[in-house]
């Protein structure tokens, strides 16, 4: 009983390890199973995963190959690691951008070839442009030094020809001081002999203006005697009446006499005073008798013995100071005093024209005239326009000098000038002959300041 008991609870047992076994056989089957399928699953996945990254007739390949070899070289990346890094790094290399797309480096490309050429064409052509470029651009420094070589040899060869311009400049400067110094030498000749020919010029000039002063003079003098002469032969011809008036001989013009002598104060009294119309300043000319006044066989008249002037007056008398004498020849009482412009009892009527040096500066002009009126006024006398029948004397000047005849197209103006200067040369003949004609006395400038003392200082 003890037996079956134990070999019934062993059989027990072994069914119960049995049963247990295969509930575990059971579940690790229907677990083994699921993992079958899943990894199934993932097989087939993978499967599908492996073939878009290679297919499995590719796998075989030689470049696939070759590629896994230098995947596996390369640290043991992955093939597609390898590939994606070497992508990267050409598009890198290529392009300079790693993120290219493969259309975008595509584009890129497209644009850096030409006419369809690879990278690697187009690399090789750019390197062998690169190679020329470099070729031209050793030539153009080699040229360039060249040039530099030749650039320094002509700056040696300019700083030569400086050095030696510098020395030329040096020795020419040292010419130009000897030729300046000649210069000043020559100048000095120059002007010592501008110098000598401006005196001998001057002189010449002066001579010149004393020739024509004479000559004037001598003219003038020739036309009173001519006048003298006219009126000789009308005399002589009886051709004169003794209705006409006719002027004073310049002999018969004695106004006065000297009273008294005063020698300490070179100071004379005459026989004129207030009452015989005398003016304060005007001046005779004294002579020893009334027949010196009378002019001489050429015509001209003898300035007196001495020229006095009227410094103060009484009603009968006149006190005058010696202002010229004659060396030898004094004043003495009874000398007769003589000023053809003065005359108590009568007003001289004078007619002046032509040129006048009365400034004695050598030069003969029109509009000296007026000092000239201005004495004979002063002294009393009156200046009238025309010879008429109470003219006494015709004061003439130098002869105006005839203009030269304008050009037919000349300006109106010039033709004005040069009749004006035309109708002064006409109206100088006409007056002379007027006055030769009616025997009226013609006195030059020189001859009536000897007369009434009024002489150049």
């Amino acid at each position: 009983m003890a037996s079956r008991t134990s070999a019934g609870i062993g059989m027990t047992i072994t069914v119960t390890i049995f049963i247990v076994l295969t509930m575990v056989f059971l579940f690790a089957s229907v677990y083994l199973y699921s993992e079958m399928s899943n990894a199934e699953g993932r097989v087939r996945e993978l499967t599908s995963s492996y073939e878009e990254i290679i297919k499995t007739g590719e796998r075989g390949s030689s470049n696939v190959q070759v590629a896994l070899e230098a995947a596996r070289a390369d640290g043991r990346k992955s093939l597609v690691d390898y590939l994606l890094t070497n992508n990267s790094e050409l598009k890198r290399m290529s392009f300079g951008n790693a993120g290219l797309t493969i259309e975008q480096a595509r584009t890129r490309a497209d644009e850096l070839a030409s006419g369809g050429a690879s990278l690697a064409a187009t690399i090789t052509r750019l390197e062998g442009e690169v190679q020329s470029l470099t070729a031209e651009r050793d030539n153009a420094i080699a040229q360039m030094r060249r040039n530099e070589a030749d650039l320094n040899a002509e700056f040696e060869r300019i700083r030569e020809i400086e050095q030696s311009a510098l020395a030329t400049a040096a020795e020419a400067t040292d010419r130009v001081d000897d030729y300046a110094r000649q210069v000043e030498d020559l100048r000095a000749q120059v002007d010592a002999f501008q110098g000598r020919t401006s005196r001998e010029a001057s002189n010449d000039r002066e001579r010149y203006r004393a020739d024509l002063r004479d000559r004037d003079q001598r003219i003038a003098e020739l036309n009173q005697d001519i006048l003298v002469l006219r009126d000789q032969v009308r005399r002589l011809r009886g051709e004169t009446t003794d209705t006409r008036v006719t002027p004073l001989d310049e002999y018969a013009l004695v106004d006065g006499e000297v009273a008294a002598i005063q020698s300490g104060d070179d100071v004379v009294v005459i026989t004129l005073g207030r009452e015989d119309k005398l003016v304060i300043g005007m001046t005779f000319s004294v002579f020893d008798t009334a027949s010196a006044i009378r002019p001489t066989e050429t015509g001209d008249y003898l300035p007196g013995k001495a020229v006095i002037e009227v410094i103060s007056m009484e009603e009968s008398s006149a006190r005058c100071r010696i202002i010229r004498s004659s060396r030898g020849n004094p004043v003495v009482v009874g000398d007769v005093i003589a000023n053809p412009v003065y005359d108590p009892d009568k007003v001289y009527n004078f007619v002046v024209f032509g040129n006048f040096d009365v400034d004695r500066d050598g030069v003969a002009t029109p509009f000296e005239r007026d000092q000239l009126v201005a004495i004979i006024e002063r002294w009393g006398g009156e200046v009238i326009d025309d010879i008429s029948g109470d003219l006494d004397f015709l004061v003439l000047g130098r002869r105006p000098e005839d203009p030269l005849q304008p050009a037919p197209n000349a300006p109106r103006v010039v033709y004005d000038e040069y009749l004006r200067l035309k109708n002064r040369v006409d109206r100088y003949q006409q007056l002379f002959e007027a006055a030769s004609a009616s025997s009226i006395p013609v006195l030059n400038e020189n001859r009536l300041r000897t007369l009434i003392g009024e002489l150049p200082r």
